[in-house]
């Protein structure tokens, strides 16, 4: 197939290739989750992505997160419910929720779950000197740096808006944490596990015996 492929369109002659819909199913399926390792950065996000880590960060390791917070997540949200495979759900509740159901904490998760995660993960890591944050809404900057004020780490985020560079920044952190529902979450989960680096999500899995927190 690859040769039939190459042999229709020569990337000397279709450098780049544009489709009216994504050319496989959604969420990505199980079987072609492993086909990231062929995703790679051009040279400018990569020399982007580096030299915000080496500028404007602090020396040493640093956390990356993802907040999916926007009026349109919390509405889709809202229906977690009856849609137990919403968005990118399968990525840590398996594709048929064989790991269990999506909770509001897993979609929208409240300030003091993603406090508390990110606690246990800086007590856990050595060498850890700030957090970076993507958001496509509320980067809760201030609000983290006061929660995690005793943790003495620093909580950056990108001056200007760039989902692209967010991403190669977080595919490059020394521990990420996302959300289990969002495919953008997915995407650097995908780049992370390629790569054997350390991921998790927020409110996964919930805590035991306390049953799952199902507030917005």
């Amino acid at each position: 197939m690859s040769e039939q492929w190459n042999a229709k369109y020569n990337p000397s002659e279709w450098p780049v290739l544009a489709f009216a819909g994504a050319p496989a199913s959604f969420p990505v399926q199980l079987e072609n989750r492993d086909l990231h390792r062929y995703l790679k950065w051009n040279t400018a996000m990569s020399n982007a992505a580096n030299e915000f880590i080496k500028t404007k960060m602090p020396k040493g390791g640093f956390i990356g997160i993802h907040l999916r917070n926007g009026i349109d997540w919390v509405r889709a949200c809202e229906h977690i419910k009856t849609s137990p495979n919403l968005f990118a759900a399968p990525q840590c509740l398996g594709y048929r929720n064989e790991y269990g159901p999506a909770t509001q904490d897993m979609c929208f998760p409240p300030l003091d779950v993603i406090v508390k995660q990110l606690k246990r993960l800086l007590r856990n890591s050595k060498d850890v000197a700030s957090i970076f944050v993507a958001s496509d809404s509320n980067h809760m900057i201030k609000e983290l740096a006061t929660s995690l004020k005793k943790s003495e780490v620093t909580v950056h985020k990108l001056e200007q808006n760039n989902p692209h560079l967010d991403l190669a920044i977080l595919g490059r952190a020394n521990y990420f944490v996302g959300n289990c529902i969002s495919s953008f979450s997915a995407f650097v989960k995908r780049e992370r596990d390629v790569r054997k680096f350390p991921s998790a999500f927020w409110g996964f899995p919930p805590p035991r015996g306390t049953g799952a927190h199902d507030e917005l």
